[in-house]
């Protein structure tokens, strides 16, 4: 207990910055994709009836300022949640073609794998360390490389590559 606090007071204030960036940057993402679904597709999503209500608010305003205010209100309900296992099941949406069937909820553990990649992109070699430290038989150079490729590269490439990173870590966590 005492080695966790300590080693957070290590991390510095600019790698709190860029991880707390990052996991915004994650939740922007996300917000933007629900926002741009059916009203369908977000009822397969099996969502709270509160997130999909601003979803659909998000979706009628067109003042820029106003919406930009309405997609902070459905950011801050997903992080208020587990905004980790609605990424999966959207990931799963999108891969697959097809939401998870209702009722099945994504397993702890891709949650888990969700937020561990968040917090690699965002704190580079302190979370990386911390995996390490979790899983000694994991190869640092080929996460290295993964988080690289989820943090550079276009949009559309960056997707591609955190969902890569969050099924690796899926199996490293097993």
């Amino acid at each position: 207990m005492r080695d966790e606090a300590e080693d957070e007071s290590l991390v510095s204030r600019s790698d709190k910055k860029r991880a707390r960036r990052v996991r915004e940057d994650a939740l922007s993402r996300l917000t933007k994709e629900l926002v741009s679904l059916s009203d369908g597709t977000l009822s397969r999503l099996g969502l709270d009836e509160g997130l999909v209500d601003a979803i659909r608010d998000a979706r009628l305003i067109k003042s820029a300022r106003a919406k930009d205010r309405q997609l902070r209100v459905v950011r801050g309900l997903l992080r208020d949640g587990e905004w980790g296992a609605v990424a999966s099941r959207l990931e799963t949406l999108l891969l697959h073609g097809k939401a998870p069937p209702k009722g099945v909820e994504p397993s702890p553990e891709e949650g888990a794998a969700r937020q561990w990649a968040v917090r690699l992109m965002g704190e580079g070699a302190l979370a990386l360390d911390a995996l390490i430290a979790l899983r000694p038989s994991a190869d640092r150079r080929h996460l290295r490389d993964l988080i690289r490729n989820a943090t550079h590269g276009s949009p559309e490439s960056r997707r591609r590559a955190e969902a890569r990173l969050a099924e690796v870590i899926r199996l490293l966590l097993r």
